[in-house]
């Protein structure tokens, strides 16, 4: 999903920047400017929409709370 926003953006951006007529250095600044920005700022999203999908087709199992619990409690002690 980050991809998706990540390359979308920039290719929109470069479609209107060729339509509008605008010259290539400004373009390749704002395309890696959102190359950084678009992935850091949709991570929250794409990382709760795959961990629902994982969620969804894995579910948890009792065995896997106590895992948990027993992690908890290791990490706690120390």
């Amino acid at each position: 999903m980050g991809v998706f926003m990540t390359f979308g953006s920039i290719i929109s951006w470069m479609i209107i920047s060729v339509a509008i007529g605008v010259a290539l250095v400004p373009l390749l600044l704002v395309a890696g400017t959102l190359a950084v920005c678009v992935p850091s700022l949709g991570y929250p999203l794409t990382y709760t929409v795959w961990f629902a999908i994982d969620i969804t087709f894995r579910s948890p199992s009792a065995e896997d709370f106590a895992q948990a619990q027993a992690w908890l409690d290791n990490r706690a002690s120390t």
